[in-house]
């Protein structure tokens, strides 16, 4: 689904001259944030494993005057990770904000699942995440503030079936989300996780049937799958100064899923 033009002129929102990298920044709800953070006044790093897309993003913020870069980086690779800390510093001035959006999944049976397919689910997944909060660490610790958000999934705090090493790695991201609030809170750095159902986005629509979306739907008390902006509000909101005093929280942005067995009699 196409994610809204920013509308706002950058500069004048909740993230005023914050600087901000998003990783897989150029698709779905990682375009969705980039687009909404540029709009509150927010300088973008759009992080991506495509650099066209990135690129592409890029470019729609600064038609509206917004700064920015474009960072073609794979979160497997620490080495490329780190270059693109430094890029952003070197471009941008600065890291405030760090949102870990990049993420794969896979569904098969556990008794299918190869070693190969089991270390790419946890290095996109978890291992990414990490050696970017890594990265980001010195430079907010220098300035004794930041803010981490991390994107997991319903899988960070259930199972779902056929997901055992994309829930394995999202387990993962809720205990590191709760360790660094601990680590880093003493340096007033904040970390949090948002934890979405299934959202509409173009891998959803890609990898799923329309009746598989319905279904997850009807499981839902509020009777429908989640848009992008449901989940660009809620990390517009981590990432302000409304939420200073939050930090290791998993935050379910669900239409409810977490609340129930059943949203519907069967």
């Amino acid at each position: 689904m196409e994610n809204p033009p920013v509308d706002k002129v950058p500069g004048q929102g909740l993230l005023n001259n914050k600087v901000a990298i998003v990783t897989g920044g150029a698709s779905g709800i990682g375009e969705g944030i980039c687009l909404e953070f540029a709009s509150q006044g927010a300088l973008v790093a759009v992080a991506d494993i495509d650099g066209g897309k990135a690129a592409s993003v890029a470019k729609r913020i600064e038609a509206l005057g917004g700064r920015t870069v474009a960072l073609e980086v794979d979160v497997r690779d620490h080495k490329q990770i780190s270059k693109a800390a430094a890029k952003t510093i070197e471009a941008l001035g600065t890291i405030d904000i760090l949102v870990n959006c990049a993420g794969w999944n896979s569904l098969k049976p556990a008794y299918e699942v190869t070693v190969e397919e089991w270390e790419k689910m946890r290095s996109i997944n978890l291992d990414g995440p990490w050696h970017f909060c890594q990265a980001v660490m010195p430079e907010m610790m220098k300035k004794k503030s930041g803010k981490i958000i991390n994107i997991g999934s319903g899988s960070s705090l259930r199972a779902i079936p056929h997901a055992a090493a994309y829930a394995a790695a999202k387990h993962g991201l809720a205990g590191l989300t709760k360790a660094l609030a601990v680590d880093l809170g003493p340096f007033h750095i904040n970390v949090n996780c948002i934890c979405p159902a299934s959202v509409n986005t173009p891998l959803l629509q890609a990898s799923t049937t329309p009746a598989f979306q319905q279904a997850m739907a009807n499981r839902l008390p509020l009777g429908r799958i989640g848009e992008v902006d449901d989940i660009v509000k809620a990390a517009l909101f981590l990432a302000s100064q409304e939420a200073n005093w939050i930090t290791g929280v998993m935050l379910p942005v669900d239409g409810g899923l977490m609340s129930c067995s059943y949203a519907q009699p069967v």
